[in-house]
């Protein structure tokens, strides 16, 4: 009978328990996260995008798809980024991340696409030589073992 009487407490409570975890609506990943917050959250995901250290411009915005060409070529301005328009996303929103740096001897850009899910969807990079660098010799030829500059370039604590 003692033990009857201990199952039947328990069982109100669990009850109380699952209800309660149903009426809950739990939060999409990132979908109500500010754009430094989502950023800073990368370094805990697979796929971790990282600003370039001494960059010349660093740009964290989030984005409706169908505006992000306006965006990029706003923001990104003469360092823009060509293929972007190869992307559809017009019927989401995204976290759109992109790294510049640039020296007297070369152009290095870099771009992540990330849904409100925390999930990678696109990223690139581009590199240039300045052909000023070329022609006097100040140009000493890309690093191949850190062809993307991210051992050489990137912040090493994206957490800012």
């Amino acid at each position: 009978m003692n033990i009857f009487k201990k199952i039947m407490f328990k069982i109100p409570l669990i009850l109380i328990m699952v209800f309660t975890c149903f009426s809950i609506t739990w939060p999409v990943y990132a979908k109500d996260q500010s754009v430094d917050k989502f950023y800073s959250s990368l370094s805990e995901n697979a796929n971790v995008y990282k600003e370039y250290k001494n960059a010349t411009l660093n740009i964290r915005e989030k984005v409706n798809g169908s505006e992000l060409e306006e965006v990029v070529q706003k923001k990104l301005g003469k360092y823009a980024l060509h293929n972007v328009t190869d992307f559809d996303y017009s019927n989401q929103e995204l976290y759109f991340f992109a790294s510049v740096f640039e020296d007297k001897y070369m152009i290095v850009k870099k771009y992540a696409f990330y849904d409100l899910k925390g999930n990678l969807l696109e990223s690139g990079f581009d590199r240039t030589a300045k052909k000023e660098a070329v022609l006097n010799g100040e140009f000493k030829g890309w690093n191949m073992e850190d062809v993307h500059g991210e051992d050489t370039l990137s912040d090493d604590d994206p957490i800012k």
